[in-house]
Order: structure tokens, then C-alpha cells, then sequence
């Protein structure tokens, strides 16, 4: 009967949109009510109901019926995620809290506009990231957070692929900082020690990394290695806090410096120039220094959290790099040999805290080498 009312306009598109709004809200009313008469089950079911039946007729109204426009339509929908994860908590209702969580990221996708507003974009999903990280913390269901991550994500990834210009460069920096920020404080203010809070933590802080290789593919971006890299040196410091505050994440340092250095290599191929080489050095140096150091500090703050000759490769690693400009240009110039002294001094420093002598044989080699 409602279907042929609805075909033959016997109920009006205005009525149509009204029925709507009436039965979502009367379904959250009726679940808060049920629930609180301890039938907890119905209650959730029906607030579940109630969110997905708003959720669709905000949609209708702006898509099929154009009621109201987006900026309207996107705050309703805002209002109808806020008060999802509210009934989650009071209800302790998972599936409330899921639903407004799909909900939530689907609102950018289904009222968008066809227009880049990146701000308008990501602010509103570190709002949702924040508030569902809100709920996690109140009720521990932490595998939440990892959806969260996983939708924040996605979000990066369609606005990369539709709208990224090297112009834009800088904003897409601070998208994923911003990010990789977020989700690490999420990771000290919930549970650390768990394993869904740790994953979405450590891909949340990778993504800038993965990122950068496509930052990689414009001509204009691989001339500013001092951008790229910067952006790069950030990423791995967040990295690296992960693996200060969880010692059993301590694999991420020896990722994160591997793909530091992959970075650099690629980079290094494609567009180290004689006026760019001191720039190469430089972060060589500085790359090298780093990922050198961080596991005796480590060792020293947490005993046994990592093996301190995971420190050995990285010098090693860039002794390899200062090859390719070595070999790549007609006159590599004074500063390489200065690069590479520097470099033998990192090796033989760290050989005398940890007593090893592998590392200086491979340092004469690869120098000797050059």
C-alpha cells in the first residue's frame, strides 16, 4: 500500500520526508524507553533502526527531493552521527555506535559537492575520529578506533586521488600529520598495550611515509627535497614516540628507517643534481644520525626493548647512498668526502659504546669503495 501511495502520489513527497523524520525519531524514543524497561536488545535494535531510517531521509530529502540544500543536509547528518555515539554509550549498544561511525564517513561522500574544500573535509573527520575515540575510551571498544583509521584512510586516499595538485602539497602534508598526530594521541590516552589501538596507530603514522613516494612522481615536488624530506622527518619522529611508549612495537623503528632510506634512494635516482647534492648530504647525515642513535637511547631508557645493533645498518645503508651521487655526477665535490668522514665517525662512535667490529670493517669497505 505504501509503495503503490507513493507511486500514484497519493502521499506527497513533503508528507513522504515528515513520515520519515517522525519514525526515525519515534524509533530512538521507543529504543530509550525499551531499554531503560530492561529490554536492552529491542532497545538497541530499534535505535539502530532509528539512525539508519534518519540517515536515509536526510539523504532523500537533499538528493531526491532538494528540501534543503548541503550545508543543511551535511549538519543533520552530523546531529544524527553525534547522537548515535551518545545512545551507544548510554545504551552500551555496538552496533549503534558502528552504524553512526558508517554513517559518519558517508556523509562527505554521499553530499558531496564535486568541489575541493579539504579544510571543511578533514576537520569534520578528525571531529568523528575524535568523537569516536571519545567513545573508546569510555567503553573499550577499541576495535573502533582501527575502523575509524581505516575510513580516515580511505578519506586521504579518494581526496589524493581526485583532487591533489603539487600546489597543494602543504595541505596534504598537515592532512597527514595531522592525522598520524591524532591517532598517536589516541594511542596515550587509551589502551596502548592493544593490539587493534596499535595497528590503527602505526598505519595512521606510515601513511605519510607511503604517501611521500607519491609526492615522488612530480617533477616539481622531487626539486625541493628540503619539503619532502622535512615532511618525511616528522613522520618517522612520530614513528619513532610510538616505539618509545610501546617497546614492543620496536620493529616499527627498523620499518620506519628502512622506508626513510627507500625514500631517500628513490629520491636520490631520480633528481640529485650537483645543485642539489648538498641537500642529499645532508639528509643522509641527519637520517643516518638518527636511526643510529635512537636505539642506544632506547636501550638506555628501556632496557632490552630493542637490539642496539639494529643502530649499525643505518650508516651503512647511507655510506651506500653517498655512492650513487659519487658515481651519478662528473665532479661530486669536496662536501661527499666530508659526508662520508662524517659517517665513518658514526660507525666508529657506535662500534665503541657496543663493541662491535663488524661495523667499522663494513665502513672501510663501502669507503674504500667509494
Amino acid at each position: 500500500f505504501v509503495k503503490y501511495s507513493f507511486d500514484n502520489n497519493l502521499i506527497s513527497p513533503e508528507i513522504r520526508v515528515a513520515i520519515g523524520y517522525v519514525i526515525g525519531v519515534g524509533l530512538l524514543v521507543g529504543g530509550l524507553v525499551l531499554a531503560g524497561r530492561k529490554y536492552s536488545v529491542l532497545g538497541q535494535t530499534l535505535c539502530a533502526t532509528g539512525v539508519l531510517v534518519l540517515y536515509a531521509n536526510i539523504f532523500a530529502s537533499h538528493a531526491f527531493y532538494h528540501f534543503f540544500g548541503v550545508i543543511p543536509a551535511f549538519a543533520l547528518m552530523v546531529l544524527v552521527t553525534a547522537v548515535a555515539f551518545l545512545l551507544a554509550v548510554q545504551l552500551d549498544a555496538q552496533v549503534v555506535a558502528i552504524l553512526g561511525l558508517l554513517g559518519g564517513f558517508l556523509t562527505p561522500v554521499l553530499l558531496s559537492t564535486g568541489k575541493d574544500n579539504s579544510l571543511g573535509l578533514f576537520s569534520y573527520i578528525a571531529l568523528l575520529d575524535a568523537g569516536l575515540i571519545a567513545v573508546v575510551t569510555r567503553k573499550r571498544w577499541n576495535y573502533l578506533v582501527l575502523l575509524a583509521a581505516a575510513g580516515t584512510l580511505l578519506m586521504q586516499i579518494a581526496w589524493t586521488a581526485k583532487f591533489f595538485e603539487a600546489p597543494k602539497v602543504f595541505t596534504a602534508m598537515n592532512v597527514f600529520l595531522g592525522f598520524e598526530a591524532l591517532f598517536l594521541l589516541a594511542f596515550v590516552v587509551t589502551d596502548r598495550e592493544d593490539p587493534w589501538i596499535s595497528a590503527s596507530t602505526i598505519g595512521m603514522a606510515f601513511a605519510p611515509l607511503v604517501f611521500t613516494l607519491f609526492l615522488l612522481t612530480y617533477d616539481s615536488l622531487g626539486a625541493k627535497p628540503w619539503i619532502i624530506f622535512t615532511f618525511v622527518l616528522v613522520a618517522d619522529l612520530g614513528l619513532l614516540t610510538v616505539t618509545v611508549l610501546r617497546s614492543a612495537l620496536a620493529p616499527a623503528h627498523l620499518v620506519a628507517g628502512g622506508m626513510a632510506f627507500l625514500l631517500l634512494s628513490g629520491w636520490t635516482v631520480s633528481y640529485v643534481s650537483g645543485a642539489l647534492l648538498n641537500w642529499a648530504l645532508g639528509f643522509y647525515l641527519l637520517f643516518a644520525i638518527l636511526h643510529t642513535a635512537f636505539p642506544i637511547v632506547l636501550q638506555r631508557l628501556r632496557p632490552g626493548a630493542m637490539p642496539v645493533w639494529w643502530g649499525h645498518l643505518f650508516p651503512l645503508v647511507a655510506l651506500l647512498l653517498v655512492m650513487i651521487p659519487v658515481m651519478k655526477l662528473p665532479e661530486p665535490g669536496w662536501l661527499v668526502w666530508l659526508c662520508i668522514l662524517a659517517l665513518d665517525v658514526v660507525v666508529f662512535a657506535l662500534a665503541l659504546v657496543t663493541s662491535s667490529v663488524l661495523a667499522i670493517i663494513g665502513a672501510l669497505v663501502l669507503t674504500l669503495g667509494a
